[in-house]
């Protein structure tokens, strides 16, 4: 897989230059071009980005950041979009940005929360330590796929599935035996892998895990099937976002 082309905009008031240099680790899987949603990007970046031969392009759409973002994305076709957003906590179900990028992106979606811990000054990259969390859904398959595509970037890969009913001891074996073979297929792609299984509140229990195995990156897949009930609860996708103090990639 390559990521040619990324699209990058923020509530901030301009681009950060810290963490846009976090993403160039990308450029080993083929990143060509940066489109940058905003009015005017910084100098230093467009001769930063020149020298490592990557080409900056601006866009503009109207009204809110999302919209813009949305708008732009259906129109440059990027690889991945990367949304780095003001504090929006507790703002998320009540139609926030990073809620209507989740719920209406067609492209992989890297959410930052503006309070998370990805800058510059880290020594430990984007793909340092990833999470992927699994429900077997078949969006969780494509963030599986997904996730193969960007091995030359990943550090280290915990599996996480979270149980949300008392299980018995069958279904306990059978669980395991289906982690499991998730991380040998990660093995077979020389990731270096660990299947774990969590009991409990789906998204507490991804933002622990993330805590537990001190994640630089949560992945996961967002699919929506029972509209009313997201109306109402949320969508586990929603709440991670909202809570991870770490980026959040979102694979439609």
């Amino acid at each position: 897989m390559q990521i040619k082309k990324l699209l990058y905009a923020t509530h901030l008031k301009e681009p950060d230059l810290s963490l846009l240099e976090g993403l160039l680790d990308i450029k080993r899987i083929g990143l060509e071009e940066i489109i940058l949603v905003c009015e005017s990007p910084p100098q230093e970046l467009k001769e930063s980005l020149s020298e490592k031969g990557i080409n900056l392009k601006r866009v503009e759409g109207s009204g809110s950041l999302d919209s813009k973002i949305l708008e732009s994305a259906n129109r440059e076709n990027p690889s991945l979009v990367v949304a780095h957003l003001s504090n929006e906590k507790r703002k998320l179900f009540r139609g926030g940005a990073a809620r209507n990028l989740i719920k209406n992106t067609l492209f992989p979606l890297l959410l930052i929360q503006e309070n998370g811990e990805v800058r510059g000054s880290s020594t430990r990259g984007l793909f340092d330590s990833v999470i992927f969390a699994t429900n077997w859904s078949d969006s969780a398959y494509k963030t599986l796929l997904y996730i193969i595509g960007l091995k030359e970037l990943l550090g280290v890969l915990d599996i996480v599935y979270v149980l949300n009913e008392k299980p018995t001891i069958k279904d306990i074996r059978q669980l395991k035996e289906r982690v499991e073979e998730v991380r040998k297929i990660c093995l077979e792609e020389q990731i270096d892998a660990e299947s774990h299984i969590y009991a409990g509140k789906t998204p507490r229990e991804i933002i622990l895990a993330s805590k537990d195995y001190n994640a630089t990156l949560i992945a996961m897949g967002y699919e929506s099937k029972d509209i009313f009930k997201e109306i109402f609860s949320g969508s586990v996708c929603y709440q991670v976002a909202e809570e991870s103090s770490v980026p959040v990639l979102i694979i439609p």
